[in-house]
């Protein structure tokens, strides 16, 4: 087959060893297997690892994170398997059947250019952890991403080789580098395939080396680029509201106080809207749409934004009969959410490959 397997493998038991077998009997001839600082005492699983026919093994000489592993597999292959148009990943703890892995390695042959994805179903007895980490990161990903993605933590994945260069470029080196991953094919515009594959846990999912509060973190922490974007914003405002306020106060007392207020803010927002484009378009969306062409429409939505803002502010103020500052808490709000899908889906929105 044209695929190379790619199995990043830290304190693995025999499991590793039977599917390595099944995988060779299955006709793959280069398996890749990645001991990421497993260390003496896993020892002996490896030197039986390294007596198996179509076997590459690298080593860690210390634990660098499943997405290290990763990059080591592909960089490897890049160099050294030319011959291998398609990389497939697979978990080193038998969750995924050889049976899925060669079905997985057709979706990839009949579609080489995009990254196929073994889905798992998430029917029958599943972990708790793995059914609400998958079911939220699925829902903020579609929220912020509009990334239709039904299974974002699945280890078993065929990777286009013409994909490796970008996935290198990705500074994450543990379970958050899978969820870069996804958001790597978006920024690259390239499409994704899903293919329903068996859920198979074993000791509910016991040798799993998933953190689920620390890793979790990182993984959201990825999502909510956007936030953080606002955030910056709203600090680099105020950061040159309040010297511009200052010096003109200060030092241009015959400029009306309202004037010297309104030039302020005015740069401000310049500031803010500056940067906030500047990293929505490069951080968040991964654009890489010309400035000509997204710019114009970034700053109308900001002055549509504004207008309607105060529109829907004193709306909702008259309307419900709020007072002024919850009525303006909500009108940002919404203002907000409606922004971030339009900046989305309209303004830098990319082509599938």
């Amino acid at each position: 087959m044209s695929c190379a397997i790619l199995i990043p493998a830290y304190r693995p038991d025999e499991k590793l060893i039977a599917l390595l077998e099944k995988l060779s009997s299955a006709g793959f001839k280069h398996s890749v297997v990645i001991d990421d600082g497993s260390g003496e005492d896993f020892a002996e699983i490896f030197a039986q690892v390294e007596k198996l026919d179509h076997i590459h093994l690298l080593r860690h000489p210390v634990n660098m994170g499943k997405g290290a592993a990763l990059k080591t597999g592909l960089i490897y292959i890049a160099e050294k398997l030319p011959e291998c148009t398609s990389i497939i990943t697979a978990d080193a703890d038998g969750q995924h059947t050889v049976e899925d892995i060669c079905r997985l390695a057709g979706v990839a042959g009949k579609e080489p250019e995009k990254l196929a994805l073994g889905v798992r179903q998430f029917d029958g007895k599943v972990p708790l952890r793995s059914l609400i980490g998958n079911k939220l990161t699925a829902f903020f990903m579609r929220l912020l991403l509009g990334m239709k993605i039904s299974d974002t933590q699945t280890g078993l994945r065929a990777i286009p080789r013409s994909f490796i260069p970008d996935l290198l470029l990705i500074p994450y080196n543990r379970y958050e580098f899978e969820l870069e991953m996804l958001l790597a094919a978006k920024r690259t515009g390239r499409a994704t395939v899903e293919m329903p594959i068996k859920t198979v846990y074993i000791d509910g999912n016991s040798s799993s080396h998933f953190n689920p509060l620390l890793d979790s973190f990182k993984i959201y922490i990825v999502l909510f680029r956007y936030v953080l974007v606002s955030l910056l914003t709203a600090v680099t405002d105020y950061l040159v509201y309040v010297p511009v306020l200052w010096l003109l106060t200060n030092f241009l007392q015959k400029i009306p106080a309202t004037t010297s207020t309104a030039i302020a803010v005015a740069a401000g927002r310049i500031a803010g809207i500056a940067v906030q484009y500047t990293l929505v378009r490069k951080v968040v969306f991964y654009s890489d749409s010309p400035v000509i062409k997204t710019l114009p429409k970034f700053i109308g939505l900001v002055i549509c934004s504004g207008c309607a803002s105060y529109l829907l502010m004193h709306a909702i103020e008259y309307c419900a009969e709020w007072n002024f500052y919850l009525a303006k808490l909500v009108a940002e709000l919404i203002i907000y959410l409606a922004n971030f899908l339009i900046q989305r889906d309209m303004i830098f929105q990319r082509e599938e490959k």
